[in-house]
């Protein structure tokens, strides 16, 4: 039984790694974009436009935007970045309300879930 369990916890692992390495990548997209070193978007604002900044509405939501999103990948890289941390600790896949096991198919569904479907839902009245 531990080894097989020692198995899904490399799995899971393995699935983290892979979403780190990813969600590092479209970070560091964000990132480019926004310091201007995106290639797709290096033209000067305003370029095709007859006025000066003809499209600063836009390009104000775009970045309202970019930072949104950058701080949704930023928060999930820091979920998946704990979970690989309870991963190396022995903790993982062990509810951090009730301390009770998370289900196999919870995890499998979200590999850095850190609360079991009870604590979920309990906390989805809030």
């Amino acid at each position: 039984m531990a080894r097989k369990r020692s198995l899904e916890i490399e799995k899971f692992k393995e699935l983290l790694e892979v979403e780190r390495d990813r969600l590092r990548g479209d970070l560091k997209r964000l990132d480019d974009r926004a310091a201007g070193r995106d290639r797709l978007h290096s033209e000067p604002v305003g370029q095709d436009f007859d006025e000066p900044g003809g499209d600063a509405a836009t390009e104000t939501v775009e970045r309202a935007q970019s930072i949104a999103l950058g701080a949704s990948l930023r928060e999930l890289y820091e979920e998946v970045n704990a979970a690989l941390a309870k991963i190396e600790n022995g903790t993982y896949g062990t509810c951090d309300s009730c301390g009770k096991q998370i289900t196999k198919k919870r995890l499998n569904a979200l590999p850095w879930a850190t609360l079991c479907k009870d604590c979920r839902s309990g906390l989805s009245g809030i």
